[in-house]
């Protein structure tokens, strides 16, 4: 047990790694496509979790990310793929609740009813989730960039999501006090 109900394996393993990404006018890239940034957004709550309104619900999740639509012009029903940050077990659930995927308390039913898989309905987290790849803390939210280019740029073999347009990174920092959401889109 590390705090109720949390046990050891709803944890992420703490890990090494790096990611990176270069990020230049969308008028300089030839590649085809491209992948243009829609949207970025942050928000923030208190740091600690017994001082929140609702325990249970993550309110920078769901302020970041109703930005991050409004910006991009997307619903949550547009997006084509999810990398979300599920540094405990509980956050996936959270995540996708907060973010509009799910109603509360239904999160676990898009894993239950295997709509977050490659070929689901919200395809979440397409190359493993942070428990099967480590959590490397610094390069968490630019794999999950890195991720999103790939599946956008049709580069990720058997965990393809086919056709995939427009996706969606969340990174959570301090518990959900802090959480920042992009949206990308390919063009052409």
């Amino acid at each position: 047990m590390i705090a109720t109900p949390i046990n050891l394996l709803d944890a992420s393993p703490i890990g090494d790694g790096a990611a990176a990404a270069v990020i230049v006018p969308a008028e300089q890239v030839m590649r085809q496509p491209r992948i243009l940034v829609s949207a970025s957004a942050a928000a923030t709550d208190t740091i600690a979790v017994h001082s929140r309104r609702d325990p249970l619900f993550l309110q920078a999740a769901y302020d970041s990310s109703r930005r991050a639509y409004q910006m991009a012009g997307v619903t949550p029903d547009e997006i084509d793929l999810f990398e979300l940050h599920d540094a405990f077990s509980i956050m996936a659930a959270l995540s996708l609740e907060a973010c509009g995927f799910a109603e509360r308390g239904q999160g676990v039913r898009l894993g239950l009813d295997d709509e977050i898989s490659p070929q689901g309905r919200v395809p979440v987290c397409t190359r493993g989730w942070l428990k099967a790849r480590g959590h490397p803390v610094g390069a968490t939210g630019m794999y999950q960039i890195v991720e999103i280019v790939q599946q956008l740029r049709g580069e990720c073999g058997k965990t393809q999501v086919e056709g995939a347009k427009i996706g969606m990174a969340q990174n959570i920092g301090g518990s959900g006090a802090t959480i920042l959401t992009h949206i990308l889109r390919a063009e052409g």
